[in-house]
């Protein structure tokens, strides 16, 4: 058994209801082993479970306030409450959003029968198989696959691992969408498969499409190309990988849209012509707070690019992945390039995340995504 006690400021973060314990909020560890379930105490009286791993700074997350085991009929309790949240929402959607749902270091999206997880914790990959029993007896899904192959571990001691966990190997899926449909590899996509994260900022961009030309960077195997193609538009949609664009493609023929896919760096398009619609939705640039200039460096390079591109009374949006990069930063960065291009720039609205991507109020960690939309207004 793991006992771990805690100092003051670790207490005080248990009263607030941050899931998070670090390693100078501890002020003593009585185990013998470097991960697990942990008893956690405060002047001796027992305070909360959560799980432990003594190599990372970020050395507890907590699961309950409660002495309970954490066992499959735990994990059933938080599955079971985590499906009321979403009873009216389709079979393509988020099903466990970590700390969002009580469950830190624990994803699964569902692609209809099929279930792919990522386990972000070294103490919850050891309860991988109580796990996967809960999420049989919750679910039923005729698959499912792990896909926590990280390309940088969110824990020290974590394995990268990846493949069918239980039931048949899936086959690639097909995620329905309002009135799309996109083809997903939950074998060889990005994180997950497919971003449903992005499912409002979607809807937002159909709602601002015109007749016109629009450009989606970093596009994926499509996700904003389509829609915005749906609505009418002639789409540019750029990314760096050849595979997600041949997913692109097939989405495209798949839903009869046209959409004119261009292998190259997101990042730099300089040679692109000029748009009336502009999506930039990159991945996450910075992994740790000290990163926080090498991202507003990026961004404000994009931001002058797309500004460039971008006509008159023509829409922007740009999105954030990463907490570190915050809303007043993105108004910022756009506020200095609008300036420094002699541009007047008017505010649309922002979009984050869906219902079934939940976070806490106690945590702003756990609220990620931020994509702020704006107009490139007529000069005065």
């Amino acid at each position: 058994m793991i006992v771990v006690k805690l100092n003051k400021r670790g207490m005080e973060k248990i009263l607030r209801h941050h899931l998070w314990i670090f390693l100078d909020e501890i002020k003593a560890v009585i185990s013998d082993e470097m991960s697990g379930i942990a008893n956690l105490f405060y002047d001796d009286k027992f305070v909360g479970k959560g799980l432990y791993n003594g190599k990372s700074k970020n050395a507890i997350k907590i699961l309950t306030l409660k002495d309970a085991e954490i066992n499959t009929e735990f994990f059933e309790k938080r599955f079971k409450t985590a499906t009321m949240r979403r009873k009216n929402l389709s079979q393509y959607r988020r099903e466990i959003n970590s700390e969002g749902d009580l469950i830190p270091g624990l994803v699964v999206d569902r692609f209809g029968q099929t279930l792919v997880i990522q386990i972000r914790s070294l103490a919850l990959e050891k309860m991988k198989n109580s796990i996967i029993d809960a999420l049989v007896n919750v679910y039923s899904p005729n698959s499912i696959y792990e896909r926590s192959d990280f390309e940088s571990l969110p824990e020290e001691g974590l394995s990268r691992n990846k493949g069918l966990l239980y039931g048949k190997a899936p086959v690639t899926q097909i995620v329905e969408e309002d009135d799309l449909k996109f083809l997903v590899d939950v074998v060889k996509g990005q994180k997950t498969g497919f971003f449903y994260d992005q499912r409002e900022s979607r809807e937002i961009a159909r709602k601002l499409a015109f007749e016109g030309k629009a450009l989606d960077l970093f596009t994926y195997t499509g996700g904003f190309a389509l829609n915005l193609a749906k609505s009418g538009m002639d789409v540019d949609a750029v990314d760096i990988s050849s595979q997600d664009l041949e997913i692109g493609h097939q989405n495209a023929e798949m839903n009869g849209l046209k959409v004119n896919f261009i292998e190259q760096d997101a990042f730099d398009i300089k040679n692109l012509d000029l748009y009336d619609l502009i999506i930039a939705d990159p991945p996450s640039l910075i992994k740790r707070k000290a990163e926080k200039n090498k991202a507003v460096d990026f961004f404000s390079e994009l931001t002058d690019q797309i500004i460039d591109h971008l006509k008159d009374k023509g829409y922007a949006c740009i999105c954030s992945c990463a907490y570190n990069v915050n809303a007043e930063m993105i108004e910022k960065i756009v506020m200095n390039s609008s300036t420094k291009k002699s541009v007047i720039v008017r505010p649309i609205c922002w979009t984050g995340l869906p219902i079934d991507h939940p976070h806490l109020l106690s945590m702003p960690e756990t609220n990620y995504l931020k994509c702020f939309w704006f107009e490139k207004a007529i000069g005065i």
